[in-house]
């Protein structure tokens, strides 16, 4: 049985959704956040990094990137950093924006349990296009990469020498939401993030 974490980069601006955090947009039944929770949910650890307020279930741990939004590369040190005392062989990344997130992790586990001993990552791969956010990683030579200052750097520069294997997916399982247009597209309109509390 595969043992991994989960580091799930939640602490965009959101900039094209007008602040709107994409985590906590819902398609009436859940939030981003929680769909990409539930689809790592048999981490061993799984971490969220991003806003204090991020509502979480019990047993999640939270931090957030120094300084504040500096990027998805600073995103995953701080995570690698809070993982640290739960430390397992591999580390799974997740952006929160993908609603089709389960069945990427579905995929990249199923390779990163047959993989190779020399095989240190894999990443999803959609129509050419490389998603490092949708990965998963020998967890000890992605903490050494991500060792230095990764303020507002290149995720792929990092995981460059880890020369992840690719896992083919479809669009629909790595299409991400960073617009309007696009969360209705896949249904997540709702902002639950002035939601009154129950």
């Amino acid at each position: 049985m595969l043992v991994f974490n989960a580091l799930i980069v939640a602490g965009g601006r959101s900039s094209r959704l007008g602040g709107v955090p994409k985590a906590l947009l819902s398609n009436g039944q859940q939030t981003l956040l929680a769909s990409t929770l539930d689809a790592a949910g048999t981490a061993a650890a799984r971490v969220v990094v991003g806003p204090s307020d991020l509502p979480l279930p019990s047993g999640v741990l939270l931090t957030r990137e120094e300084p504040v939004f500096s990027g998805p590369a600073a995103a995953i040190s701080a995570g690698l950093d809070a993982l640290a005392q739960h430390r397992a062989p591999w580390t799974l990344l997740l952006s929160v924006d993908v609603p089709g997130v389960a069945g990427a992790v579905e995929q990249l586990t199923e390779a990163a349990t047959s993989a190779t001993p020399e095989t240190l990552g894999f990443w999803g791969v959609a129509d050419g296009t490389f998603q490092p956010l949708l990965g998963i990683y020998r967890t000890d030579q992605l903490a050494q990469a991500f060792a230095g200052d990764t303020a507002n750097a290149s995720v792929r520069r990092f995981l460059a020498p880890l020369s992840p294997q690719p896992v083919q997916l479809t669009s629909e399982l790595t299409a991400d939401v960073d617009t309007w247009q696009q969360a209705q597209a896949s249904g997540y309109t709702r902002d639950t993030s002035t939601a009154p509390s129950a």
